[in-house]
């Protein structure tokens, strides 16, 4: 929301030194330009607040189009005075944003000039014009007051008449304003209302006089969950913008950011964010530090597998290994495998099924002398 302030006469830029020169300042159209042009484009609202008992009439309806063709919602508040052309400025609002302080004053007249349009020959012929012109002035600024208020031609027309002040109590009857702004300290049973308007109820309305609450007002936010939340924006190595909640300083673990991810910075530290907070800053080389200790144990863990390799047994040799350990291990079927004795047979008859018995030299001997007994003995 933009404010602009209406809170001096309105002249043309041709009378600006003539008010400087008496040291007072003054508002013209070319000022409201200036004051549009600063505008953001993504602005769409402007807050006026008149304090200002008229001028030039050129000047007051050209600042009054401007306003009205700007595209923006426009609210009119009165401040102290709204006199004169300054009464044609508050009616660029429409009618349910036009307010006034409870202490401010009003005032429509009909138009006039001053000595300057006397100066020079005076003739009947001119002062017929001078009144002929001032006549359809009267009218334009009535058409426009009828427009603005929906207020009877009749009653605006002599009001202009008389020339006098009224408060906002009547600019409400005559349709000016639609409301009353109460003070922020007050508690206040209704608000005035323009029955024309019916934008609000009669109801107790209780304001918050707290600073925080007026700071709060006066910032355009209602509570403090408002106002937005002052972060500042990172950019990273790859040119991604990472979205910090910290006003200054550097940033630290358990900030808000966004978006979720790993982030290395220009600085070369790498950022991590997680659910919206950042939950890890890693400082250059650390992770390289990681690499490398990570590339250590990798190497370690495939010697190990070589060396498992290498002592590995196949399924056949275990199965040697274990008949060789029953048999009384390798020693004694090495012995077993260099000698070259072989025991002759015996072949005995059980039945049907012949069989062979081995024995030792020392029975053969014994065999053959009994052999040669028995032959003797024949």
């Amino acid at each position: 929301m933009a404010k602009l302030f209406i809170n001096k006469d309105i002249a043309p830029d041709s009378d600006k030194a003539k008010y400087w020169l008496s040291g007072e300042d003054s508002i013209s159209f070319t000022d409201i330009q200036y004051f549009m042009d600063w505008m953001d484009r993504n602005d769409n609202r402007i807050d006026v607040e008149i304090h200002s008992c008229g001028g030039d009439c050129v000047e007051g309806y050209a600042i009054y189009d401007a306003l009205r063709a700007s595209g923006k919602e426009i609210s009119c508040k009165v401040v102290g005075t709204c006199a004169s052309m300054a009464t044609v400025i508050l009616l660029a609002a429409p009618l349910e944003r036009r307010t006034a302080y409870a202490h401010s004053s009003l005032c429509i007249h009909d138009p006039y000039g001053d000595g300057a349009l006397l100066k020079g020959k005076v003739t009947p012929e001119r002062l017929e014009s001078i009144a002929a012109d001032l006549r359809a002035e009267k009218q334009k600024m009535l058409d426009l007051y009828v427009e603005r208020t929906g207020q009877n031609r009749d009653v605006l027309e002599t009001q202009m008449a008389t020339d006098s002040w009224f408060g906002p109590e009547k600019a409400i009857e005559l349709g000016f304003i639609s409301s009353i702004v109460p003070a922020i300290s007050a508690k206040k049973e209704e608000n005035i209302i323009n029955p024309k308007t019916n934008i609000m109820s009669k109801k107790e309305v209780k304001v918050e006089s707290t600073l925080l609450s007026r700071l709060l007002r006066k910032c355009g936010y209602a509570k403090i969950e408002d106002v937005p939340a002052v972060g500042m924006v990172i950019t990273t190595s790859t040119g991604e913008e990472l979205n910090v909640e910290r006003e200054e300083g550097d940033i630290q673990v358990g900030d808000p950011a966004s978006p979720d991810g790993e982030f290395v910075l220009e600085d070369g530290r790498t950022v991590v964010v997680q659910e919206g907070v950042i939950t890890e800053i890693r400082e250059p080389g650390s992770e390289d530090e990681d690499v490398e200790a990570l590339r250590a144990r990798i190497d370690e863990l495939e010697s190990e597998v070589a060396d498992l390799k290498s002592n590995a047994k196949t399924e056949d040799e275990i199965k040697v290994l274990d008949a060789v350990a029953k048999a009384g291990g390798i020693e004694k079927l090495t012995k077993a495998a260099a000698s070259k004795y072989i025991p002759a047979g015996r072949t005995t008859t059980y039945g049907n099924k012949p069989e062979t018995k081995h024995v030792s030299k020392i029975e053969q001997k014994l065999d053959e002398i009994r052999e040669k007994r028995k032959g003797g003995k024949r």
